[in-house]
């Protein structure tokens, strides 16, 4: 049987250090995760206005986002702003960041094409029975959402 090199695993501290590694990789998608969700939802939400300047914007930064690979993203936040804002950032925390802006990016234009995709009827029956705007995001178009996006 050829040597898999798995014995390697068990050397030392290699097994210790690789699941410290697991955990912190952990940490921070997870992190990440939850960030982008919530923040996903609302920027989906906004990519739905009619203001052209909103849509605008909101376009670019989604495109950034898928065009820009994540690594050049990590190296920019971790160096760049070090370098040009003065502050001094973690690794885990430059990987929350770019990871957060990368998913929100994401899950904000699922979440625009959800919102997108349901029936003009349920606007306008929340409209009918004398619902505010939040309302019927809140109990009506939001739920259905989630719905569809799950």
């Amino acid at each position: 049987m050829p040597d898999l090199g798995i014995k390697v695993l068990f050397m030392g501290n290699n097994l210790p250090r690789l699941l410290g590694g697991l955990w912190i990789t952990l940490k921070i998608s997870l992190l990440a995760v939850a960030l982008s969700i919530v923040l996903g939802t609302l920027l989906g939400m906004v990519m739905t206005l009619k203001n052209p300047v909103t849509r605008c914007l909101t376009k670019v930064y989604l495109e950034f986002n898928r065009i820009m690979p994540q690594l050049v993203m990590l190296f920019l936040v971790y160096f760049g702003l070090t370098k040009s804002f003065g502050i001094n950032l973690s690794g885990q925390v430059s990987a929350v960041i770019v990871f957060t802006l990368w998913g929100t990016a994401e899950m904000g234009d699922l979440v625009r094409g959800a919102l997108i995709s349901m029936p003009k009827h349920q606007y306008e029956s929340g409209a009918a029975i004398g619902m505010t705007k939040l309302q019927i995001y809140r109990y009506i178009i939001i739920p259905q959402t989630l719905r569809r996006l799950i």
